[in-house]
């Protein structure tokens, strides 16, 4: 991230390096209530840490989570159910293939077709108006709203309880080719904006005259997307056909118990849809056997999937995940008895990199598949799925020693003299933001294990190390001027905020109770980056565990004094209990998409959720991989490993283009060789600062440690390199970001990244460098002369 700077209450607050100007009057920000210090076991409470409980505006909405508790999920693909409210742009939730909203009546499904919105931004778009498939209760039966019932590691149940005293549960799962709407007493509607252009009824074609027909499968044709749908009945039931206003309606004559699985079987029925039946094929299904996939939706249909949980276990540096579907039978065979049958799932191209062989053969590629921003799904066949991940062996230092004589002196004079830095003066009191305070005390335990591996002096780098275990100590016992708390409204370790004034550095007002970054509103989400709202966590808080690890490294019983305040911010990022009572689960992890997802609960966007720095993400779970193994938790070393190797996979596969690719981007999209931000429905070539190539290229490749290596590959890191190069100028410069482009020159040419770092002025490491600032020199030439000789 750059430093932004934003006016808010009369204060002009810089979440970086800058200062900040405080008016006259006095400004505390929003009030959240004390609750108590708590100093608890591992597994409680986070130590030292005040709790507190937020302001209404910025706690979650009882009326949505219904009987579940805190912890909740912030991050999940789903999140929008909770922070969107009724039928308006703040409250779909992409569930590939499809996009879904909720409403008071109803959960209505969109398929998205893809689109180049602009020269930088490639789009899974949809109509909300004719597009809008409404699938729900009858519209005089209003239920005031979904509650989330429950919800899995990868999908979500919501509960409708209408007037009438029906109820209705919809299944939103991600990759389910169906969703799913489970009746108790209440009467189904169907309804579309789009005209119907043919009907049929198990098979047969049916007239839409408002004559009820009783069938199991209702198929129907719509005009203007050319889409057809097919709904499942278990058991069959009576559904009248009109098509006056609304142009199609599917409507029940009376309460049903039963469910219905919803599905799109073609979205180029006619050949007509100027979306879906592009010739590049980038609208929506891939060229292949409309009627061998629908052939598949009715074998399987009866199978149904409510959600699914991950689990995993490690062998031989080797992570075996598994997705475990949910299912329920639907259909009974003569003599009355469940008749077991196979999930039907969709794939996306990471999951098919790491697929076991035996699955991989039940993968349908010749079939017609959907078409994402994110890649072709495919189908397969089956109630767990099982993935390999291949976890990196790289801990401290590069799998490469440094032989070349003159280079070793470099790097050891350069780490001397980076001995010498010094946090800014308000870091050191811990009044500026945790994001930056995090890269800075990475910088300098980077700095003491390079130096130590050059073989400097011990008393250099324990001196140097006393000011990191003092700032260290401000942020993980909750003293920080800024301070950490704990927020027990939502389940997490919060940034209170800063109104920030000097000299000498202080916070104005004073910590909790006042704390101007919880309180829900656009200008407190603005501060810290948004930790209060939960964004961006693994990124702040990835940095401080990796400092975290690098000082006990070499103080290990500050390492053991310390376990539990760094183990809450693990519990934060990578908490992987699902029992635990404080955190949830994998907070920023999205195990169907395969990386993490940066945005919290500031907002409820019509994109989704999104991320910036994959590379960021990586070397948050790079840093708990470290605590694990200077902690001898073998168990936390590996979730580490695991979440780093997902992360570089999806890097690689989704945010990095070294080739055009058209079975993920067209061509006008991969021209540009990098995602900039991924969101669930848009990726966007640019950064939240700009959308220069410099920005885009550096976002994505800092930090970089010695387990780089297994994001960067040579392929991008040239492209990137290039691109970097020829618009590097400016603040590129001067807030030290061209330390990144030595760096990743240095993957393909090390002679020539080698020239670059020998020019770099000690400026662009400096303190207020906003992209250098978590860099060094010895760093940077460690990096180089440990790479593969060019």
């Amino acid at each position: 991230m750059a430093v932004n700077w934003k006016w808010s209450v009369g204060v002009l607050t810089s979440f970086g390096i800058g200062l900040l100007c405080v008016n006259f009057r006095e400004v505390f920000g929003p009030t959240v209530t004390i609750v108590k210090m708590v100093a608890v076991d591992v597994n409680g409470k986070p130590p030292h840490l005040m709790t507190i409980e937020r302001p209404p505006l910025a706690a979650p909405r009882a009326n949505i989570w219904g009987k579940l508790k805190p912890p909740y999920p912030t991050h999940a693909f789903w999140e929008n159910f909770a922070l969107g409210t009724g039928v308006d742009t703040s409250n779909a939730v992409t569930a590939l293939p499809y996009i879904t909203q909720a409403t008071d009546y109803s959960l209505d499904l969109f398929y998205p077709y893809t689109s180049m919105a602009t020269k930088t931004q490639f789009q899974l778009a949809f109509d909300m108006v004719v597009g809008r498939l409404a699938i729900g209760a009858s519209t005089s039966d209003l239920s005031g709203g979904p509650t989330i019932d429950s919800y899995t590691d990868l999908g979500v149940t919501l509960k409708f309880n209408m007037q009438s005293g029906g109820v209705m549960k919809t299944h939103v799962v991600q990759g389910s080719p169906y969703v799913n709407y489970v009746y108790e007493g209440a009467k189904p509607m169907i309804t579309s904006g789009q005209l119907l252009r043919r009907y049929m009824v198990d098979g047969k074609k049916a007239d839409c005259n408002a004559k009820p027909i009783k069938g199991h499968t209702f198929q129907f044709s719509l005009l203007q997307f050319d889409e057809t749908w097919i709904i499942y009945a278990y058991p069959p039931l009576e559904l009248r056909c009109t098509a006056s206003n609304p142009p199609m309606a599917l409507q029940a004559l009376g309460p049903y118990q039963g469910t219905l699985r919803v599905a799109i079987s073609n979205n180029c029925t006619f050949g007509q849809s100027s979306h879906h039946c592009r010739s590049d094929g980038h609208g929506g299904f891939i060229r292949g056997e409309p009627k061998g996939y629908r052939d598949l939706l009715n074998k399987h249909a009866s199978t149904m999937v409510t959600g699914g949980d991950v689990s995993y276990e490690f062998r031989d540096d080797k992570a075996h995940v598994s997705f475990n579907w949910h299912t329920v039978e639907l259909r009974k065979n003569t003599s009355g008895n469940v008749k077991k049958g196979e999930a039907l799932m969709l794939t996306l191209p990471h999951h098919r990199q790491v697929l076991d062989s035996d699955l991989k053969n039940k993968t349908y590629k010749t079939l017609a598949g959907h078409r994402s921003i994110h890649g072709v799904q495919h189908v397969l066949t089956g109630s767990r799925w099982n993935l390999t991940e291949h976890l990196s062996t790289i801990a401290w230092t590069a799998p490469r020693k440094v032989n070349d004589i003159d280079k070793i002196n470099a790097i050891k004079a350069a780490a001397e003299n980076d001995l010498k830095w010094e946090l800014p003066w308000n870091y050191k009191t811990g009044t500026g933001d945790p994001y930056n305070a995090g890269k800075m005390m990475a910088k300098m335990a980077n700095i003491a294990i390079i130096a130590e591996e050059m073989d400097v002096s011990k008393h250099k780098i324990s001196k140097f190390l006393d000011p990191l275990e003092d700032a260290l100590g401000l942020w993980l016992n909750g003293s920080s001027g800024n301070s950490l708390v704990y927020d027990a409204s939502w389940g997490g370790v919060v940034s209170c905020g800063c109104l920030y004034s000097y000299p000498p550095p202080h916070c104005i007002n004073k910590g909790p109770p006042h704390c101007p970054a919880l309180g829900g509103d656009p200008v407190s989400n603005g501060f810290d980056f948004g930790n209060g709202a939960f964004n961006d966590h693994h990124f702040h808080y990835g940095y401080i565990i990796y400092a975290a690890a690098g000082l006990a490294k070499f103080r290990p019983e500050w390492g053991k004094k310390h376990q539990k305040e760094v183990l809450s911010l693990v519990r934060d990022i990578a908490n992987a209990n699902p029992k635990d009572r404080y955190f949830p689960r994998f907070r920023h992890t999205d195990w169907y998409s395969g990386h993490s997802w940066a945005g919290g609960i500031a907002l409820p966007y019509l994109n989704g959720k999104n991320q910036e720095s994959s590379s960021e993400a990586f070397n948050a779970w790079y840093g708990v991989s470290l605590w694990g193994r200077v902690s001898n938790d073998k168990h936390l070393r590996d979730i580490g490993r695991l979440l780093m190797s997902m992360e570089a996979r999806a890097a690689r596969t989704y945010w990095h283009i070294p080739e055009i690719n058209d079975n993920i981007y067209p061509k006008e999209f991969a021209q540009h060789h990098t995602a900039g931000i991924i969101w669930q429905n848009l990726i966007q070539y640019q950064t939240w600062f700009g959308q220069l190539q410099w920005e885009v290229q550096g976002i994505q490749t800092l930090p970089v440690t010695p387990a780089s290596e297994m994001y960067l590959t040579k392929p991008w890191s040239k492209t990137a390199a290039k691109l970097f190069e020829s618009t590097c100028g400016g603040a590129c410069y001067t807030d030290g970001w061209i330390t990144f482009l030595c760096l990743l020159k240095a993957v393909n040419d090390d002679q020539d990244a080698w020239s670059c770092a020998e020019k770099l002025h000690d400026s662009v490491f400096a303190g207020e460098a906003a992209g250098g600032n978590g860099n060094s020199l010895s760093n940077t030439l460690y990096w180089i002369a440990t790479r593969e000789s060019t």
